[in-house]
């Protein structure tokens, strides 16, 4: 039984306007707390040939998107007026987008490609940084038929080799790296930058908005006052953490993929990763570390 909704009349929209005119400082303060992030994505698409205009466009379909979002959250009935009110849209605009029933608004979710589950495969089992192609239980045709029987094993190496994470040495393959990172001006490389960052997002704007006290995990550690030698120490240190732990996670998550196989309620996707910056700061005041 669908619950049934009331037009939003003139009192629903004062309503909303006599939220939002109360949220102002939370509203301030998110912005204040973008700005940092929109440094960083303002320089890529400068450098990437995208200006302010196209991105403005760009961002229009987005907040029509997430201003239904909303009003279904607050169980609000969806008029033009309310959504325009929320996403700051021109009527028009939302009226545009109304109309294009037959566009989804949505980013599509796209399966990890078989490339990267077959390198994901080779590091979580502890194989040899070089393999023979065939004729041995731990082959590369063997790890890409356990991944997928439509692949045929020679498309995913010439892939593989394109991508320049393997080179064929003879009859074996040799891992050129731990994992499945391709050259940062590949589209690939763009689309794994983009879902990191995406789902890192989410957890944090999760753990702000969610009714939920804890939501997901979102934590990193800061420090300062380093030479470049003690930050390139901890650089090292932080890539053999990350490895080591990358490989137990891929264990564990291989066994669950296995025991979730076919179960009707497996429809969940499972994100952790970790990142590392360093950067030179000017600090503003005399700084000393004392041990407590």
């Amino acid at each position: 039984m669908t619950k049934q909704r009331t037009p939003l009349d003139s009192n629903d929209v004062d309503q909303i306007k006599l939220q939002n005119s109360t949220m102002t400082k939370n509203a301030e303060t998110t912005l204040e707390s973008i700005f940092p992030m929109m440094q960083h994505i303002a320089r890529w698409l400068i450098h990437s040939g995208v200006g302010y205009t196209d991105f403005a466009a760009a961002l229009k379909p987005i907040f029509y998107a997430q201003a239904l979002t909303e009003l279904e959250r607050i169980k609000q009935n969806k008029t033009d007026s309310a959504v325009s009110l929320l996403s700051g849209l021109h009527r028009k605009d939302v009226n545009t987008f109304k109309q294009q029933t037959n566009q989804t608004l949505e980013t599509p979710n796209f399966a990890i490609s078989v490339p990267a589950r077959v390198i994901s495969r080779w590091i979580a089992l502890d194989l040899p940084h070089q393999i023979p192609i065939s004729g041995s239980e731990n082959s590369f045709e063997d790890l890409v038929r356990y991944i997928s029987t439509e692949k045929h094993p020679r498309s995913i190496l010439l892939e593989l080799q394109r991508l320049g994470v393997v080179i064929q040495n003879g009859s074996d393959v040799i891992l050129q790296q731990n994992s499945f990172t391709p050259d940062n001006q590949m589209q690939e490389s763009k689309a794994l930058f983009s879902a990191n960052l995406t789902d890192h997002l989410a957890a944090g704007i999760d753990n702000f908005i969610s009714d939920k006290p804890f939501t997901h995990l979102e934590q990193a550690l800061h420090v300062e006052k380093l030479t470049p030698e003690s930050v390139e120490a901890l650089k090292q240190l932080s890539l053999e953490l990350w490895q080591d732990m990358a490989k137990q996670l891929l264990h564990s998550a291989i066994e669950y993929c296995e025991k979730d196989q076919d179960q009707e309620n497996a429809k969940f996707q499972f994100r952790f990763g970790v990142y590392q910056y360093d950067k030179e700061i000017n600090l503003q005041v005399p700084y000393t570390y004392k041990e407590k």
